[in-house]
């Protein structure tokens, strides 16, 4: 108690509340971001069900996954940047997504990867 907010990196669900308000959430953050299941394929920009990332007190970029649960692997598919990342927040949201694969009981499977 008493210490300052410092923040971390967190992956959220396209469903979590801070960003449920798509139009609140672009005009307090400058933040774009739509969920795309409905979409067709080559309309999407982000990916099927891409999740928020956020860093601190700031929406940095949304992570395209897919868990392919019959071959027991987490794919990412695209890292979407909203602004640069330095070493240090892409550091923290790799163990992100490392810490999702755990969760998930699933391998990691990063881009370039078979």
């Amino acid at each position: 108690m008493g210490q300052p907010f410092t923040g971390r990196a967190a992956l959220l669900s396209p469903f979590d509340r801070l960003i449920h308000d798509r139009r609140r959430t672009t005009e307090l953050f400058g933040f774009d971001y739509r969920l795309e299941m409905y979409k067709p394929p080559a309309k999407r920009r982000w990916g099927y069900f891409a999740l928020p990332i956020l860093y601190g007190d700031r929406l940095v970029g949304k992570l395209d996954a897919t868990a392919d649960r019959g071959n027991g692997v987490l794919r990412v598919d695209a890292i979407h940047r909203d602004e640069p990342f330095d070493r240090t927040v892409s550091a923290e949201v790799g163990r992100e997504i490392e810490d999702l694969a755990r969760r998930l009981e699933l391998e990691l499977v990063l881009p370039g990867q078979p």
